[in-house]
């Protein structure tokens, strides 16, 4: 079948308004996440086990906040913080590496049905959100080629990319509106969700998008148990990615550059 021309008012009316919706709903869970979060931090803790679970997650975002952004401290300041977390005799990541692993059946006689409820709560609100906004995408935009792919696709892409169009000679390459929404869902707006909220929601972002998969899945988002169970050899996984950073000041560079920028500018 010959290329098909695709009208400018599908962009404007279909394409543009299924993006801002989404990403309004993801921006609202986000939000609503996080405030759940904050309340339930802000609540008393009473055991010694969520304290010592509570010690452990900080000295994890710890570690992967370093590793995430060494760039912006200098090469003393850089030094003193991997230190402090890797040292072989006093760094924290050893000594919590040490602590024995949980028992698994004593994990699940002391998971809290609070605890449980929440996590229900939390999946079926998401199966919610995901069940209204296909069903408001299905019914007002449904039938819409609103985009091609720019490279060959073998038939078996026919059914993931063109959901709601029934056009068995139209090309493969053709996008419906339906299948962008499954993109979109998918991964799609991940990264500008992360520039929206930043550094501090990316363990959420994660969260989402492996429970959105799960949930289509028809699996339960249940915690593992490796990483339950056994918190030492994440504590190692941290202290071997710290010490094999390589750590670069950028601001070094940024410096460089506009001095060479201002330079040119002169010379000019």
């Amino acid at each position: 079948m010959s290329d098909i021309l695709i009208d400018d008012r599908i962009r404007d009316w279909v394409f543009l308004p299924i993006i801002i919706v989404m990403f309004m709903i993801q921006m609202f869970r986000g939000l609503l996440t996080k405030y759940m979060d904050n309340r339930k931090t802000a609540q008393k803790v009473t055991s010694k086990a969520q304290v010592a679970e509570m010690i452990d997650k900080n000295i994890t975002q710890q570690s992967q906040r370093l590793a995430r952004l060494h760039g912006l401290l200098p090469d003393q300041s850089f030094k003193m913080k991997r230190a402090y977390l890797c040292d072989r005799e006093q760094g924290i990541l050893t000594k919590a590496s040490q602590k024995p692993a949980k028992d698994p059946m004593q994990s699940m006689s002391m998971m809290n049905p609070v605890a449980m409820a929440d996590m229900l709560k939390q999946n079926l609100s998401g199966i919610v959100f995901m069940a209204l906004q296909y069903q408001w995408v299905s019914y007002f935009f449904s039938g819409f080629v609103i985009g091609k792919v720019p490279f060959p696709l073998t038939q078996k892409f026919r059914t993931m990319l063109q959901r709601g169009v029934d056009v068995q000679n139209l090309d493969v390459r053709y996008i419906s509106s339906i299948s962008i929404y499954f993109v979109l869902l998918f991964g799609g707006l991940q990264k500008i969700q992360q520039l929206m909220f930043g550094d501090d929601t990316d363990e959420f972002v994660d969260d989402t998008q492996m429970q959105m998969q799960m949930q289509m899945m028809g699996m339960p988002t249940m915690p593992s148990f490796g990483q339950q169970n056994d918190p030492g050899k994440l504590f190692i996984a941290e202290r071997t990615r710290l010490e094999g950073v390589k750590h670069t000041f950028e601001l070094n560079k940024s410096s460089d550059k506009a001095l060479k920028s201002l330079k040119r500018f002169l010379i000019q």
